[in-house]
């Protein structure tokens, strides 16, 4: 009987032990690839750097091609910020309707709770917004 129990306790030890290294691989494996995305770029200069060195080395354009190339990307990024513009009033109208729908959900006890909710979101998005 002391040699299975010496078995058993080996074996038991043994599966514990490839748990554990187990988690400890995976883990790092995990730690490793997030890391890596924090390699994109975190701004738009920074983008825009990337994306014209990346044109430059593997599609060969040259300074004069590159020089229009950025009036292309200043030509649309104003574009975009013009429609950006336009949508921001139909954006706040269909917020504001969401906020009133879902506040006709709700009684009036809870009515006060979501309202200082909501505030802190709207107060957190626009500190997000500020920092960009």
């Amino acid at each position: 009987m002391p040699e299975s129990r010496l078995t058993a306790t080996i074996y038991l030890f043994l599966v514990f032990a490839s748990g554990i290294l187990i988690g400890v691989v995976s883990h790092r494996l995990y730690d490793t690839s997030s890391a890596s995305a924090n390699s994109s770029p975190q701004n738009m200069t920074e983008y825009r750097k990337r994306y014209l060195a990346e044109l430059k080395d593997r599609v060969k354009v040259n300074d004069r091609q590159a020089a229009a190339i950025v009036q292309h990307l200043d030509d649309a990024k104003r574009r975009f910020d013009d429609l950006r513009t336009q949508e921001q009033p139909l954006h706040d109208r269909i917020q504001q309707e969401l906020v009133d729908e879902i506040r006709g959900e709700l009684n009036e006890d809870q009515r006060p709770a979501y309202d200082k909710w909501h505030a802190e979101r709207l107060a957190a998005h626009q500190a997000q917004q500020a920092k960009k």
